[in-house]
């Protein structure tokens, strides 16, 4: 497939409580991309003033208001609220982007990635594995393990993690991959941030019954940099270990504050 392909690609993330700098930075590096679709933007009331400024900059931007209860952790209530997105509107793309909104920038347009069309979801490795990684991930990955009665740990500890923050599938996949993590999160009364525990149990053992394939940052469509090299080119662009300008870059806030202030002279990515 060529890259001159334009695939409909809409976005979806949960953005709230940070200053008009973060909202800013997210859509703009976005759209100075070329990206032509919809971002959907999960907002609290406290965030109105500032959309109503970003809706004057910005033409394709679509903010739906968190109404729901909150009965979980942050990370995993979003996933209700976007699950209310998907049943409450009608979409016109081929793709979904879930992803975070804090620590994700966009350097190339994501509606021309070479996608395989025979591939339901995307999913993002981190640059470590699971059994490297005893504060968070062995914890979430065990506790999975222990809820849903199965064993998973030592099927998947020796893979790298599938980082929770950033994923890609076609619209049908990407409603049945909402529905499951909220099946899971409601069925086992989970009440903290076991999301990305969830995420690897789901796409390593394939519960979603889709062709779901695994992308590292060699790849490039997402370059999730948090455990894995920084590296700038001479344009201060943020590169792979090939040398190739990453689409998606995710966890920059993990670059050093002097290199942060060198990504952007329109944007502030040092907040």
């Amino acid at each position: 497939m060529s890259n001159l392909n334009i695939h409909k690609i809409d976005i979806i993330t949960y953005c709230s409580g940070y200053p008009f700098e973060v909202f800013d930075r997210f859509i703009g590096s976005l759209n100075d991309t070329g990206y032509s679709g919809n971002i959907h933007i999960i907002i609290n009331s406290m965030d109105i003033p500032i959309i109503k400024l970003l809706k004057k900059k910005y033409n394709n931007i679509f903010p739906i208001l968190d109404s729901l209860p909150k009965t979980t952790h942050i990370n995993c209530h979003r996933f209700f609220c976007i699950k209310k997105l998907l049943e409450l509107k009608e979409f016109n793309c081929d793709y979904f982007l879930i992803c975070d909104s804090r620590d994700v920038l966009f350097q190339k347009n994501i509606e021309t990635y070479p996608y395989n069309e025979s591939v339901d979801i995307y999913g993002f490795l981190e640059g470590i594995k699971i059994c490297q990684e005893p504060v968070f991930n062995v914890p979430w990955i065990r506790m999975v393990e222990q809820l849903v009665n199965e064993s998973v740990y030592d099927k998947i500890s020796d893979s790298n993690i599938i980082c929770c923050g950033t994923t890609i599938g076609k619209r049908n996949a990407i409603v049945k991959y909402v529905n499951t993590m909220c099946d899971i999160i409601k069925r086992y009364n989970i009440q903290i941030n076991l999301d990305q525990g969830i995420h690897n149990y789901m796409l390593y053992l394939n519960k979603l019954d889709l062709n779901i394939k695994i992308l590292s940052n060699e790849d490039n469509l997402v370059n999730t940099v948090g455990n894995d090299l920084h590296k700038l080119d001479g344009e201060n662009r943020i590169i792979n270990k090939n040398d190739e300008i990453s689409y998606v870059v995710h966890q920059y806030d993990r670059f050093s504050k002097e290199n942060r202030e060198k990504i952007s002279v329109k944007y502030n990515f040092t907040i």
